[in-house]
């Protein structure tokens, strides 16, 4: 892998990224990141009339999460697409996903928002609480947003994910943040409170389509203006702390790393009596550990950027061209034929299936669903520690997950700038199914909306099969990646 960074603390990602054999450029900012890029993919452009080489794969670790999002949305020059499969991310993004997600070739054990399984019949919820809302923030919001879907809100949609921040200083990094993801905050519930106000105020946006469509985006947001110290702020946390309804985790994160030790300390009783898990982002985990180790803050978790590992992608990355896979498989397939995973996948074609997408935004919601494959076995019940678990799932179990991938997959399309259609552009699919594909270039997808409210493709096929065999398929694709 080709890994092209710029970031302040990269000697140890540099060192690491090396030992694994990949290649690494260190820039100076993203501008120069992103003309090594270009350089290295015109230095191994074909001659002209012949063959293509193998695309390399190449992880662009960017600084700026806005241009790491304009990526994602809008794709990369064709020059550069045909020499890499590009995965741009901040380093930011990485740390989130070691931190959130079970990795292969990860150096430590990640901390899963649903450490107890979260089924269809639960009425328990998971709960991420940030203190501070800067760039770690940020990425462990985005990447829990991505990766907690869970049965339960099948069954009752107010059993959403919840992500609350709370901090001083939240009002302008969150315009920004929701800014970027318009199209998932203009059809999620969040609302804003300003407890710093003499008369502390409350502001909630509903979904856009609130009351007439049903809903199903199945994580809400919440912003406090407050800091650690506000009464409010510490009953909530020691009532969070308790509640037997919701798995609690907090993360803090402010980008001042030394202010979050303090924070840790300064935490209500019951998160360390309940021991729920607390994310300390710092650059020093000397007084963090100290914490830890004379039991004032037991379930403590110092991590930082030096932490930040590029070879736990790969695995990833192949996970996800299995995912593709199936994908492919389900369209290949004639019109008339049922639509079910495939019995094997052949590893041969996993790279030039992928290459052939050209699509960064497809290669990323691939990625994206990769991520959450362990999960939804989790929630059913399986335990994933080997391959020898990934057994095949009944019937019941793809029922219910079916639905939780299709949910898991709304939000998804909705952080890479997808909206659904107004009413307007809904009647003129129902009217000419052939369109749907021609607004989906413009970004709008008829799909997303409610599971039970999907329709027929031009296939004539509910498009609820392709989910299924995408759930069929897990067991395959975790043993594909486990075995090979």
């Amino acid at each position: 892998m080709l890994v092209i960074s710029k970031y302040p603390h990269d000697a140890s990602l540099a060192a690491r990224a090396r030992v694994a054999g990949d290649v690494v450029f260190k820039e100076s900012d993203d501008a120069a990141a992103l003309q090594r890029l270009y350089a290295e993919a015109a230095a191994v452009q074909p001659p002209e009339g012949a063959a293509p080489h193998a695309a390399a794969s190449c992880c662009l670790l960017l600084q700026s999460a806005a241009l790491v999002h304009h990526i994602q949305t809008q794709g990369l020059p064709e020059q550069v697409t045909r020499a890499f499969d590009v995965v741009a991310l901040t380093p930011y993004d990485l740390l989130a996903m070691q931190l959130l997600v079970p990795l292969q070739g990860a150096t430590w054990t990640c901390t899963p928002l649903d450490r107890e399984p979260i089924s269809r019949d639960s009425e328990t919820t998971v709960h991420l609480v940030l203190l501070g809302f800067g760039h770690m923030a940020q990425a462990l919001a985005l990447h829990a947003a991505l990766v907690a879907h869970y049965p339960n809100y099948c069954r009752d949609s107010r059993l959403r994910t919840r992500i609350t921040v709370i901090g001083d200083d939240v009002a302008a990094e969150r315009d920004a943040f929701v800014q970027r993801y318009e199209p998932l905050f203009e059809h999620a519930w969040h609302r804003t409170l300003h407890l710093h106000d003499a008369q502390p105020t409350l502001t909630l946006h509903k979904p856009r389509y609130e009351g007439q469509r049903k809903d199903f985006v199945d994580v809400e947001w919440e912003f406090v203006h407050a800091n650690l110290q506000h009464d409010v702020v510490r009953r909530k946390l020691g009532e969070w702390a308790r509640s037997p309804r919701q798995l609690l985790t907090l993360a803090l994160c402010s980008d001042q790393t030394a202010l979050n030790t303090e924070a840790a300390w300064a935490l209500p009783r019951e998160v360390w009596e309940h021991r729920i898990p607390v994310l300390c982002y710092t650059h020093d985990s000397t007084l963090p550990q100290l914490a830890i180790d004379n039991g004032a803050c037991p379930t403590l978790r110092p991590f930082g950027l030096p932490d930040c590992n590029p070879a736990v992608l790969p695995p990833l990355l192949r996970m996800a061209q299995c995912v593709n896979y199936v994908y492919d498989h389900c369209f290949s397939l004639p019109q008339d034929a049922p639509i079910t995973a495939p019995a094997i996948i052949d590893t041969a074609r996993l790279q030039p299936l992928w290459h052939a997408l050209r699509s960064v935004t497809k290669q990323y919601s691939n990625l994206y669903h990769a991520m959450t494959l362990q999960s939804k076995l989790h929630s059913v019940g399986h335990d994933t520690a080997g391959a020898d678990d990934y057994l095949a799932l009944s019937a019941d179990e793809i029922a219910v997950l079916t639905e939780v991938e299709h949910n898991r997959w709304s939000v998804e399309e909705l952080i890479l700038g997808y909206r659904p259609p107004t009413d307007e552009e809904m009647a003129r699919v129902e009217a000419d199914i052939t369109l749907k594909r021609a607004l989906r270039k413009q970004m709008v997808h008829y799909d997303l909306r409610a599971f039970d409210d999907l329709r027929r493709d031009a296939t004539g096929k509910n498009v609820q099969v392709y989910d299924q065999a995408l759930v069929q398929g897990m067991p395959l694709i975790l043993r594909t990646c486990t075995t090979n």
